[in-house]
């Protein structure tokens, strides 16, 4: 970790000097290891916002990049022109399984939709989960004729993360994998995209406050807006290229040695780049190199005990940061196959001795009950999320893999101590709202190593499990992110 979130390493962003460092330092440890290494070297489209160049206006009124609008880069066209009437659509979903349609009664063909974050509380965990997702909410509107989205925060997310802290990263470019020469996410004909503070918003909807409230209560009113959004977005295209590293260690089955485990956890962080903090850095420390610490310590652990039945492959991801892109590109072009399972690590919090584990996907699959049982060995009991508000599923790589109809889990730590003088809820709210995606989650934070080590033996056990175990894991029957 000391050496992943230093200085030297500049924040490891992907496509960047500092992130090839981290590479090649991961990739020798894998061989010293022995296991068989290798990189899937992958391009991105970086889409930088021209913002001398682009302007905003809601009835003619400018809107201030940074302080009412955070637009994105337009990834498809370098200069993009809009001017269309407004609707509001809710949270911007269509679910039918759950009876909510956010576009029923309003025409949003040649549109700009104004859209909250997230989704609806009431939404059971896991649908509050896949319907969050921003690219589903730009798919759904794409196939409902709008032009744009504007999104503005619910007071969930504005807590959560805050209008002026993503302000404050405005300089930390976006990117996208290019597949056949095409962004892979880009979403055809969304010309606009942006989020809008709360007092922009109140120039298109009448009483924000209580929109925002009856939010907080998943009660939404979709209409059409009597005002006119403009835009003119200018980007500067240019191509990164980073990779995912691999490491293999082979099965010693002579049946199963031909089915992959994959464990993962993202290598990349958010870069060096100018903020209000003076510090440029944002090194990492917690997201993510004390995962990428805990998956070479497992690759050590399997190939020094007995070889595991099935192949593992041990994965350091790029393009997380950037909206999941390494992993998203490693589960459409996987160099190994097939895939049983992916175990995911992701900013495992050591701030404080961790009593309990959150098993994020554990429901879903036969993995559950086989993680529940290596986090009792480590002496860590199991909880239900206690921030299901954070829609944790959906926001790390193991999402990918669930996308691709492969189980996956991702251990998270729960908020319960094992010293009962400390309130864990309090502590991770504070660092969630103050540290994460900062500068200041670097190697000075007071890190429970102890805790850290427990973890990554408690992952080396599920992976141990799965790949001796004679049937591959399974989905549960019904299960809501089944393959269909």
């Amino acid at each position: 970790m000391r050496f992943l979130a230093g200085d030297a390493l500049e924040g490891r962003e992907t496509g960047t000097r500092g992130y090839d460092i981290a590479a090649q330092y991961v990739e020798a440890q894998f061989r010293a290891i022995g296991l068989e290494t290798s990189q899937q070297p992958i391009a991105f489209r970086v889409a930088r916002l021209q913002e001398d160049a682009s302007q905003y206006s809601v009835d003619g009124q400018p809107l201030v990049i940074r302080k009412d609008i955070i637009p994105r880069a337009n990834f498809l066209q370098e200069s993009s022109e809009v001017s269309a009437p407004v609707v509001f659509a809710g949270f911007g979903i269509v679910a039918p399984e759950l009876k909510r349609d956010d576009y029923a009664g309003i025409d949003a063909k040649g549109k700009i939709v104004l859209l909250l974050s997230g989704a609806p509380p009431n939404f059971p965990t896991d649908p509050r989960a896949f319907y969050s997702s921003g690219r589903l909410k730009e798919k759904t509107a794409a196939a409902h004729g709008a032009v744009g989205i504007l999104t503005l925060n619910t007071n969930t997310d504005e807590k959560r993360q805050p209008f002026e802290k993503r302000a404050q990263q405005t300089g930390i470019p976006p990117m996208l994998y290019l597949d056949g020469g095409r962004p892979g996410d880009a979403v055809e004909g969304i010309r606009v995209t942006a989020l809008l503070s709360q007092t922009a918003a109140a120039k298109f909807l009448p009483n924000v406050p209580t929109v925002l409230a009856d939010a907080e209560n998943s009660v939404t009113h979709s209409a059409a807006l009597p005002v006119t959004f403009s835009a003119r977005t200018v980007s500067k295209f240019e191509t990164a290229n980073s990779e995912n590293v691999i490491g293999v260690l082979r099965g010693s089955d002579a049946k199963l040695r031909d089915e992959y485990v994959v464990v993962t956890a993202h290598l990349d962080h958010l870069g060096n780049h100018p903020n209000p903090s003076g510090d440029p850095i944002y090194n990492g420390a917690e997201d993510n190199a004390s995962g990428i610490a805990c998956l070479i310590e497992i690759a050590r652990g399997l190939a020094n005990g007995p070889r595991p039945k099935r192949s593992v492959a041990f994965v350091a991801l790029t393009g997380e940061e950037k909206g999941l892109q390494g992993s998203q590109y490693f589960a459409k072009h996987p160099p190994v196959k097939p895939i049983v399972a992916d175990i995911n690590m992701d900013m495992f919090l050591m701030l404080y001795p961790v009593a309990d584990l959150i098993a994020l996907g554990g429901e879903h699959t036969t993995i559950g009950d086989m993680a529940t049982a290596a986090a009792k060995q480590h002496g860590f009991t199991m909880s239900p999320d206690p921030l299901a508000e954070e829609v944790r599923f959906i926001r790390s790589d193991q999402f990918s893999f669930v996308e691709a109809g492969i189980p996956a889990i991702h251990l998270k730590p729960g908020n319960k101590s094992t010293d009962p003088n400390i309130d864990g809820t309090a502590i991770t709210r504070e660092w969630l709202r103050k540290v994460y995606h900062s500068p200041a989650d670097d190697m000075s934070q007071k890190l429970d190593f102890d805790s850290g080590a427990r973890y990554a033996e408690t992952n080396l056990d599920l992976v141990r499990t799965i790949a001796n175990a004679p049937a591959r894991p399974a989905w549960k029957k019904g299960d809501f992110f089944a393959p269909k």
